[in-house]
């Protein structure tokens, strides 16, 4: 179901922290090191079963969610804290998402360490030109670029001293060394639309929905957190979207059934996220949303305001034409975020500010835990950040192929091993075997991986994921694709809240569209795709971790909470650093813990 890369317990870091904790709690360090040489090794294969999962859900009283960090104005504008002293670090991106009741102008401005993305594609090409110019003279030849990937071309050349001399023996201008890296990374913004989630939506709802009668009633919502405890099929006390998924029925012993496995859909070309600079998108919102056919759309089709509708409305008619509707890209935004796309940690998504002028926008608005929440009577959308480091994503892939195709695990790759992979053996065995001994060791293909990965840092990817009812979205609040105790305490409330108020079930026909808008940095990949935002891969939104670094480690399915069977202390111990008496000790517990230890 999921895996955590990189979290594995080491007793000597974790045993080192928590012997800090002993004026906290007395009897801490002297626990923790009996149980971390001779128990540590039982207390990671104690799985926690359904039930002792359902104790968890049932005990205690969920810890109030922490309010996000955000002050009002006047204007009820949702104010971040100032995003930077200097403006040109961010680049400013605009886009309309197309919704039903009308478009949103959303504004994004990113930041890539300190620098717009246009700032650090600017730099990637001048650190590149420095490294190929090999003879300093300032240029870069044909032969000095001939080895790097972004200009590897067809072996066809090779030995072949006709076809050479037709090659243009001139350096690389500056305009050709930017085609080339715009090549290999695409636009600074991509615009991505997944619906996968959409399709099976309906499997939580078949779940909750415990007497088949189409509807979720009260009785039902009761009974809702131990319904999802109990598909927690691999026992890590979280549940994931696949998990709610129909469960193929075991085949009968000794037969044998093909199958044939159709790859998941993964993200297309946006449809209802657009750029909001791109020439067509005037004509576009004329067949989304022009009702009366007469080629020009009223305040009303836009589900704007008059105030809103006359700044674009040049010949005072109440209605935008074509050339009129061009100008949108112009005009103030319905919400402005900034995010950097280079954080690893939380605070990277911020907003900047909000606009009512919007009907389709207004509701409530907020943000925790880098999600910016939008509830109104027309959708429920929420926007996230997503830390992304291309490279290290697209060295892990290679390596698994590496492994895949070294058959003999010789540690190196000849050509009888590519014979059945034509993109290897079309060019990139010998692209990657730069010392020509016919053999492509590990370090030659992560070395040219890294170099064919980097531009793909300089961009970034914007997924729109339709979430169709939006069951899962309103019981995971804090958007990481999967549900935890905490979250299973609060689904009953949350559930509650999303019944109309005039009816006491939930009928799925009424509930509002949701949406999700993922951001992240670019990426690709040789070997198969790696960005592909799936009901298969659920830890793909797993934020970073936080708190302590023992607190870390012993977190091991990564929901930000301890449990007693994660804990690895003793029970006082434990009580004592649960402060709200939850039963969970949260990064807060943990770091408080920490700071008194000093």
């Amino acid at each position: 179901m999921r895996s955590i890369a990189g979290r594995s317990l080491r007793s000597d870091d974790t045993g080192l922290a928590l012997t800090k904790l002993a004026p906290v709690a007395p009897r801490f360090a002297n626990s923790m090191s009996a149980l971390l040489t001779s128990r540590c090794c039982a207390g990671l294969l104690a799985a926690a079963c359904v039930g002792v999962f359902c104790g968890f859900v049932f005990s205690g009283v969920a810890a109030a969610d922490t309010a996000a960090d955000r002050r009002e104005n006047s204007a009820g504008q949702i104010l971040a804290e100032s995003t930077d002293d200097d403006p040109y670090r961010y680049g400013t991106h605009d886009m309309l998402m197309l919704m039903p009741g009308g478009p949103i102008h959303l504004r994004l401005m990113i930041t890539n360490g300190g620098q717009s993305l246009e700032g650090t594609r600017q730099s990637y090409l001048e650190q590149l030109s420095t490294i190929l110019d090999q003879d300093g003279d300032g240029k870069v030849s044909r032969d000095e670029a001939g080895d790097h990937p972004l200009f590897v071309t067809s072996t066809r050349f090779q030995g072949n001293q006709f076809l050479r001399s037709l090659r243009s023996r001139r350096p690389f201008s500056k305009r050709e060394l930017e085609l080339a890296v715009d090549r290999a990374a695409g636009q600074l913004v991509t615009y991505r639309q997944n619906n996968a989630l959409a399709e099976q939506d309906m499997s939580v709802f078949n779940v909750l929905d415990q007497d088949g009668s189409g509807m979720i009633d009260r009785a039902e919502m009761r009974l809702a957190a131990a319904r999802i405890a109990d598909r927690d099929l691999d026992f890590d006390q979280c549940v994931t979207f696949d998990e709610f998924l129909d469960q193929a029925a075991p085949a009968m012993a000794g037969v044998v059934v093909n199958t044939i496995t159709d790859e998941p859909p993964g993200s297309v070309h946006a449809e209802m996220l657009r750029n909001a600079s791109e020439p067509v998108l005037p004509a576009r919102l004329l067949r989304t949303y022009d009702e009366d056919g007469d080629r020009q759309l009223s305040f009303d089709e836009l589900g704007w305001t008059e105030a809103r509708g006359k700044a674009f409305d040049q010949n005072s008619d109440g209605r935008l034409s074509l050339r009129e509707l061009a100008t949108i890209s112009a005009g103030e935004p319905d919400l402005t975020f900034a995010v950097d796309v280079a954080q690893s940690s939380s605070g990277a998504l911020k907003i900047v500010e909000h606009s009512e002028a919007n009907r389709s926008l207004k509701g409530d608005i907020s943000i925790q835990n880098d999600v910016i929440r939008i509830r109104n009577e027309l959708f429920n959308l929420s926007i996230s950040y997503r830390y992304r480091d291309p490279v290290a994503e697209a060295e892990v892939n290679a390596s698994n192929a590496f492994n895949q195709i070294d058959l003999d695990a010789n540690g190196y790759l000849d050509r009888d091993e590519i014979a059945e992979h034509q993109r290897f053996e079309r060019y990139l065995f010998d692209a990657m075997d730069r010392d020509k001994d016919d053999r492509v060791f590990a370090d030659e293909m992560m070395q040219y991986v890294r170099e064919y990965t980097e531009p793909a840092s300089t961009t970034c990817q914007v997924t729109l994921m339709d979430s169709g009812n939006g069951f899962f979205q309103v019981l995971d609040e804090n958007a990481d694709g999967r549900i935890s105790i905490r979250e299973l305490r609060a689904c009953e409330q949350n559930l509650i809240r999303v019944t109309p108020t005039d009816q006491a079930q939930i009928d799925p026909k009424s509930m509002m569209a949701s949406y999700r808008i993922e951001i992240k940095r670019g990426g690709t990949s040789l070997f198969g795709r790696v960005d592909r935002p799936t009901i298969d891969s659920p830890e793909a939104f797993l934020a970073p971790p936080v708190g302590p670094i023992w607190f870390q480690r012993m977190d091991r399915n990564g929901d930000g909470d301890l449990t007693w069977d994660e804990f690895l202390g003793s029970r006082e111990t434990f009580h004592q650093l649960d402060h709200d008496r939850d039963n969970l000790i949260d990064k807060n517990e943990a770091s408080l813990a920490s700071k008194l230890d000093g």
